[in-house]
């Protein structure tokens, strides 16, 4: 447990990067700072000196008030730049932390997504991240200060009188035994808490993208027992954490507020009376024992925050360190687009999806792959993709090895249409455009080939008007799926994976679909995910998929003589489950 508590302080200080300059200059203005606040009490004594001299030294005396006030000022001044610097210092941190977290996660295979819910994902990216901004700006230089502080006190409390200033250690030594006796085990509650919250995070997001299914049934959050047991789950482990360490952290506060002058006032007061302490020395130990022992309060309330940080931060560094897809180094540089399966196994949680499949998709050729619901139709193109790596066997693309592709040049010469069509909150030209570069016109050109390019501009403001949730402007499934072609279109590879493009779509949509995806086919190689063979009776090759072994392949005529599965799927109403 302790290497992963260093661990994450390593990784934070890692992610710092050229900030930690920032951070140690915060510490130094905040020890600066704390110093400042001391030297006023030490010229208070040299003060309480002189007016208890024979002849008091009035401007001697007016001079160390101006110091105590020049003091003040530099203290505020230096505090107001520590602040700054932690600052400035902790949102470039969190800053340069988000965008290495969703760089890596744009590398990461479908499989981490699929073993993690999207609340659990924005957990770590949001509150687990922020979280580390209460640790940076604050914490770090309290820290700081609450060890020099109580050290400078302390050394000179004993140039006044050493044995009294020893007994002060006895309430700090109570303090720091009861906070080791209160966090123990802390770290375990904190990784349970922080799991308990993983999973309420997770089912909030559930309640909200299954809202309209909800609605329909009028079942409401509070009806939604998998949404209350999970926050009554929370509840409950938040009260636990109080109940456990409430008592005795006010117990820890109580001895650090009060003992200082509990121990001072009788052990000092005799000291003085027996002539061993002189009057300006028991006022300073009456004043600054308390600043000694308050200083560590931050240390004490500090002890909690660091563990449910120090969690979150293992969040996100375990999510950070999950290896991304290796980068090869080949190049497609004329791909024509032939691939190859070549007995390619892939399992998912130790299950094989696929099992010694091998295939070929010759250039210029559609391919469609069926079989019933589970028989590994989308995990063949998600492969394809590199969205998961394979287990075994090998795929290639013009004979090269995929894992010894070059992602930028696999993603290039790769274009996916998927079932559920993915829409920024944004212009109708942004969406399809999509940070390709391209111009209105070659946007223009791909909208016509995709037919969409006449009902956009039927819209308010043609291809500028905004679409997406807050937009007010829904668009039917077809005509997301037109703009999906149409991004396809624009990016022009060589390979085109499509998944059930037209599951969504009313009669009207389908036709217009249907010429969409034969200009999106052309001279390229594709491969359809199909669900609906009706809509596949005219490609070049059927691969008739069955619990991840491929069971039949040949033309719509000949499937259908073979009398197999195909022709069951098919005289179920020509649709595949």
């Amino acid at each position: 447990m302790e290497t992963k508590r260093k661990t994450n302080i390593a990784f934070i200080l890692k992610e710092a990067g050229s900030q930690k300059y920032k951070m140690y200059l915060s510490v130094f203005f905040s020890v600066v700072s704390g110093l400042c606040k001391i030297f006023p009490y030490i010229l208070l004594q040299v003060i309480i000196v002189e007016l208890l001299s024979a002849s008091p030294d009035k401007e001697k005396i007016q001079l160390y008030i101006f110091i105590c006030f020049g003091t003040v000022g530099i203290n505020i001044l230096f505090l107001a730049l520590g602040l700054a610097f932690s600052h400035i210092a902790a949102f470039s941190i969190l800053f340069k932390i988000r965008e290495n977290a969703i760089d890596h996660m744009g590398k990461l295979g479908l499989g981490f997504f699929q073993e993690r819910s999207s609340g659990q994902i924005k957990k770590a990216l949001d509150e687990d991240i922020e979280k580390l901004e209460l640790f940076i700006a604050h914490q770090i230089p309290d820290l700081a200060e609450s060890i020099i502080t109580p050290l400078v006190v302390i050394i000179y409390l004993m140039q006044i009188n050493f044995w009294l200033a020893l007994i002060l250690f006895i309430p700090f030594l109570l303090s720091l035994l009861l906070q080791a006796w209160i966090f123990k085990g802390y770290e375990e509650t904190m990784t349970n808490y922080n799991q308990v919250l993983k999973i309420m995070y997770g089912t909030i997001v559930e309640y909200i993208h299954g809202m309209r299914v909800f609605k329909a049934f009028n079942l409401s959050a509070t009806n939604f027992k998998k949404y209350t047991r999970t926050v009554d789950e929370y509840l409950k482990y938040w009260i636990k954490i109080c109940d456990d360490t409430i008592k005795s952290y006010t117990i820890g506060l109580t001895i650090i507020d009060t003992s200082g002058l509990l121990l001072t006032i009788p052990v000092g007061g005799l000291l003085y009376l027996s002539g061993k302490l002189d009057f300006s020395g028991f006022v300073m130990f009456l004043l600054l024992s308390t600043v000694f022992l308050t200083a560590f309060l931050k240390i004490l309330s500090m002890g909690g925050n660091l563990a449910r940080l120090l969690t979150g931060a293992d969040n996100i560094r375990e999510m950070m360190e999950v290896p991304a897809l290796t980068n090869g180094d080949e190049y497609l540089e004329d791909a024509i687009g032939e691939v190859a399966f070549q007995k390619v196994t892939f399992a998912y949680d130790e299950k094989n999806v696929l099992e010694n499949l091998s295939f070929t998709l010759k250039p210029n050729t559609v391919t469609a792959l069926v079989g019933p619901s589970g028989s590994g139709k989308t995990t063949v193109g998600m492969l394809l993709g590199r969205f998961w790596d394979i287990s075994q066997g090998s795929i290639t693309i013009d004979g090269k090895e995929l894992q010894a592709l070059a992602l930028d040049s696999l993603m290039e010469k790769t274009a996916f249409v998927f079932q559920d069509v993915f829409m920024l909150n944004d212009t109708i030209l942004n969406n399809i455009r999509l940070g390709m570069g391209k111009t209105e016109e070659e946007v223009f050109v791909a909208c016509q080939k995709a037919q969409i390019h006449d009902f956009i501009l039927t819209l308010p403001n043609g291809y500028g008007t905004v679409i997406g949730e807050k937009s007010g402007i829904k668009l039917s499934g077809g005509e997301k799926q037109r703009i999906a072609i149409a991004r396809a279109l624009l990016k022009d590879a060589q390979i085109v994976i499509l998944d059930e493009v037209t599951a969504y779509s009313d009669i009207e949509n389908e036709k217009n679909i249907q010429l969409a995806l034969r200009n999106l086919l052309l001279n390229r190689t594709g491969l359809i995910i199909a669900h609906r063979l009706y809509t596949i009776q005219n490609v070049d090759q059927i691969l008739v998929l069955d619990e991840g072994q491929l069971v039949e392949q040949g033309t719509h005529r000949e499937l259908l003589a073979k009398e197999g599965l195909y022709q069951r799927l098919w005289q179920k109403g020509g649709k595949g489950a």
